[in-house]
C-alpha cells in the first residue's frame, strides 16, 4: 500500500469531514439515534471512582432494568474513561432506560464515517517537515521520537509497508494494537455485527495515510519520512473496509491504548457542532489527566462559523488540530521558451496522458478575464498543431477542451480564474 503524504504538525491529522455530531444528555436532541450511551452515578475510575463500584453499578442497572422490563441489547462496557453502557435500543425503550435509578444521563452515541485519503494531488510531507521544524528537530538536536509510543486510532495500519517497519507484534514498529471491530463492520448498516481480532492490518488506506505522517521511517530513496520516525506505534482500528464507526467503539479504542501505555493518541476521527461534555470529549479528556497526549481533529467544517468544532477534539487539554495546506507542491511539469520557465500540472481527469517529451507552439483563447474562455465553438483549423491557455469559468472542462480539439489543438492547459489548485474533470474526451 502506499504511503499518502499530507502536511503535517507533531502529531499531524488527516482530517475527517463528518456529520453532524449526535450529542447532549437527553434523547429528545436526535432524530432516530440506535445507539446510546448509559451513563451512571458515580465517577469512572480516572476521576478517582472505584473500579468494584462501576462494576457493581452496571450490574444494579441491568437487574433494574430486566424488573422494569427495559429492552436493550448491550454493546459495551466501560468503567475507565466513562461509567456505564452503551445499548442498542429504541427511544421508547429509552425512556424506560432513563427512569432508572442509578442513570445519571442517556446520551446518543454518535456515527462517523470513515476518514478517506485525499483523492487529488496533495503537498508532499517532504517540504512539511522544514515547514514545522521538524528537520531541526532530526538533524541539530537528535530527536526521532526513540522510545515513545503513539497510538493510532482510525483504519488500522499497513504494518507490511517497508516504511512502516514491515511486520506487527513485539519488536516491530507497530507492535501493539487490535482490530476492535472486523472488516465487515459499518455503524450505518441496520444490524451492524462486531467480529473483533487481533490483526489491526489496515484496508483502507486511511490510518496507514496518518502513520505514515507521524512516524515512517524510510526504507528506501523513495519511501517516505513522517515526524517522528523514531517511534512505536499501537493500531487501534475501529472501522470495518468501508462505511462508519460509533462514538463507542472509539471510547473502547481509547481505554486499551491506555492499557497498552501509549503515550500519544492520535484521532483523525471527529464529529462536528458538538461541545466539551459529549461522552468522546470527556473520555479523551480523562486520557489527557492520567497523562497521555491526545491529538484529534477538530473539524472540517469551519466555514459555518461557531460552534462547528468537533468531539473528541474538543475534550478540556486535547490538541484539537485543524489543517493547513503546504506551501510547495512536487508536481510534473513544462517548459516555456523563451526564458525556459517550468510550470507544474495536474493532469486533468478523463483527458489523454500528457506527453512527457515533444514541442508545441502556446495559444491563447481568452485573458485573464474573458469569463467564458473557450465555451464557443472555435474556427476550425484556428489552434491546429498548439498547446492552448484556457481559462477556468462558465463552462465545463469539458467543453473548453472539446472546442478547443475540434479547433484543432493538439493540448490544453486549463488555468484557475482564483487562486489555489484546481484539479480539471474532462471526461468523457476525444481519443
Amino acid at each position: 500500500m502506499r504511503l499518502l503524504r499530507h502536511a503535517a504538525t507533531l502529531c499531524a491529522l488527516a482530517l475527517l469531514a463528518a456529520v453532524p455530531a449526535i450529542g447532549g444528555p437527553l434523547a429528545s436532541d436526535n432524530e432516530t439515534p440506535k445507539f446510546w450511551f448509559v451513563e451512571l452515578s458515580s465517577p469512572p475510575t480516572a476521576d478517582g471512582g472505584a473500579k468494584a463500584t462501576a462494576k457493581a453499578e452496571k450490574a444494579a442497572f441491568r437487574t433494574a432494568a430486566s424488573k422494569a422490563g427495559a429492552k436493550y441489547t448491550e454493546r459495551f462496557a466501560f468503567d475507565t474513561l466513562f461509567n456505564g453502557l452503551s445499548v442498542r435500543a429504541t427511544p421508547s425503550q429509552i425512556a424506560k432506560i432513563q427512569r432508572i435509578d442509578g442513570v445519571k444521563a442517556i446520551w446518543p452515541v454518535g456515527i462517523i464515517p470513515m476518514p478517506k485519503p485525499a483523492a487529488t494531488p496533495s503537498p508532499d510531507l517532504y517540504t512539511s517537515l522544514a515547514m514545522i521544524g521538524a528537520d531541526v528537530a532530526h538533524n541539530e538536536l537528535g530527536l526521532t521520537g526513540a522510545g515513545v509510543k503513539v497510538a493510532v486510532m482510525d483504519t488500522g495500519i499497513d504494518y507490511n509497508h517497508p516504511d512502516l517497519g514491515g511486520c506487527f507484534g513485539s519488536g516491530c514498529r507497530v507492535a501493539f494494537g487490535t482490530d476492535l471491530v472486523g472488516d465487515d463492520y459499518d455503524a450505518n448498516d441496520d444490524d451492524p455485527v462486531i467480529t473483533p481480532d487481533n490483526d489491526p492490518d489496515d484496508c483502507a488506506g486511511h490510518g496507514t495515510h496518518v502513520a505514515g505522517i507521524i512516524g515512517a521511517n524510510a526504507a528506501s530513496a523513495s519511501g517516505v519520512t513522517g515526524v517522528a520516525p523514531g517511534v512505536t506505534f499501537g493500531a487501534y482500528r475501529v472501522f470495518g473496509c468501508e462505511g462508519s464507526t460509533s462514538d463507542d467503539v472509539m471510547i473502547k479504542a481509547m481505554e486499551l491504548a491506555l492499557a497498552d501505555g501509549m503515550q500519544v493518541l492520535n484521532m483523525s476521527i471527529g464529529s462536528p457542532f458538538d461541545w466539551p461534555q459529549a461522552p468522546t470529549a470527556m473520555a479523551s479528556t480523562r486520557l489527557v489527566n492520567m497523562g497521555m497526549v491526545v491529538v484529534a481533529s477538530i473539524g472540517n467544517s469551519g466555514a459555518n462559523g461557531l460552534y462547528s468544532a468537533g468531539a473528541p477534539g474538543l475534550g478540556e487539554k486535547v490538541i484539537g488540530v485543524a489543517s493547513f495546506d503546504n506551501t510547495r507542491m512536487q508536481l510534473p511539469s513544462f517548459v516555456v521558451n523563451p526564458g525556459g520557465s517550468a510550470y507544474g500540472y495536474i493532469a486533468a481527469t478523463g483527458a489523454p496522458t500528457p506527453p512527457t517529451s515533444g514541442t508545441a507552439p502556446l495559444a491563447k483563447t481568452g485573458t485573464t478575464t474573458t469569463s467564458n474562455d473557450a465555451c464557443n465553438p472555435l474556427a476550425p483549423g484556428s489552434l491546429t498543431g498548439a498547446v492552448v491557455l484556457i481559462r477556468r469559468g462558465t463552462c465545463s472542462f469539458y467543453q473548453k477542451s472539446f472546442n478547443a480539439q475540434s479547433a484543432g489543438a493538439a493540448g490544453v492547459v486549463l488555468y484557475n480564474n482564483a487562486s489555489g489548485i484546481v484539479s480539471p474533470i474532462a471526461e468523457p474526451f476525444l481519443s
